[in-house]
């Protein structure tokens, strides 16, 4: 994997590299190689967002010995597709697929893939796919299972019949900045990130519901242990979501609800919390 390659400040710097979805789109992703890592991350972003946003996660983790790879899914951060759309959410599945096993190329040890928010979403359905056939656990930090954000009712009608009859009609994604995080730097560099979007399709915002119904149906169905990380204060995914995963997955999961945190664990006050909860899981 190579050498720690470090900032004058410490902080780890990112390598970037592309790959291509199983369909031939190219896609951009981020590494923080940490020499002799035993556990590696793949770590898939959440809607609106990319991998240049996992930096805090990366340096938090390298801190226990782990290093992180990080994707831009179609139609975010720096690959290829339009912004904030899929024609289905199995190119998602895909894309998470092509990216673990090239994470999986990569590492010298375990690979443990993690989604957050949309991405959560997608990495449970791409390990209910059985697509991740070397995986032995993972990660979900605020999956979007349930909205806590109000949609208008206009936009939830006019996105059901659009989905079919115009599948790429763009709408708002509804996210507010300020529910990201407590940290005001994280939430200006939020707004003024040039790669961030808040574009959602009509055909991705249905593809996303019948997806999340879906891995809660049968969420029973998972065998490999995975952890769930939710904040109680988060004001645009519902936890309760993340409680009704681990009650339908009582013998796979491990729920940790994260009192008075915002929808990012890895950019929100306390995140050393995080980082150290997560390696203690990963060390039991």
């Amino acid at each position: 994997m190579g050498s720690d390659t470090l900032a004058p400040d410490g902080a780890l710097i990112a390598n970037k590299g592309f790959i291509n979805s199983a369909d031939g789109t190219r896609l951009a992703y981020r590494s923080w190689p940490v020499s002799g890592a035993k556990i590696t991350f793949a770590v898939v972003h959440g809607l609106g967002e990319h991998s240049g946003r996992y930096e805090r996660f990366a340096d938090g983790m390298a801190r226990h010995g782990m290093a992180t790879y990080a994707v831009d899914l179609r139609g975010h951060g720096e690959s290829e597709g339009r912004r904030g759309h899929v024609d289905a959410w199995s190119q998602w599945i895909e894309d998470a697929t092509a990216f673990v096993s090239h994470v999986e190329s990569q590492a010298s040890g375990e690979v443990v893939p993690l989604g957050h928010s949309f991405g959560g979403v997608v990495m449970l359905s791409t390990i209910r796919s059985s697509k991740l056939a070397h995986a032995r656990r993972f990660v979900l930090s605020s999956p979007a299972l349930k909205l806590k954000a109000k949609v208008p009712a206009w936009k939830t009608s006019l996105g059901k019949v659009m989905a079919s009859i115009a599948p790429r009609l763009t709408l708002e994604n509804e996210v507010d900045a300020g529910t990201v995080s407590r940290i005001p730097e994280v939430v200006a560099a939020y707004r003024a990130d040039p790669l961030v979007h808040g574009k959602i399709s009509s055909r991705l915002y249905a593809e996303w519901q019948h997806a999340a119904a879906e891995n809660l149906e049968h969420a029973g169905d998972i065998r490999i242990p995975f952890l769930i990380l939710a904040g109680t204060a988060d004001r645009l995914i519902d936890f309760e979501g993340s409680k009704e995963l681990h009650a339908r997955a009582p013998q796979a999961s491990e729920l940790l609800l994260l009192e008075g945190r915002y929808h990012e664990p890895f950019n929100d006050l306390g995140s050393e919390e995080v980082f150290d909860l997560i390696a203690d899981w990963l060390k039991k």
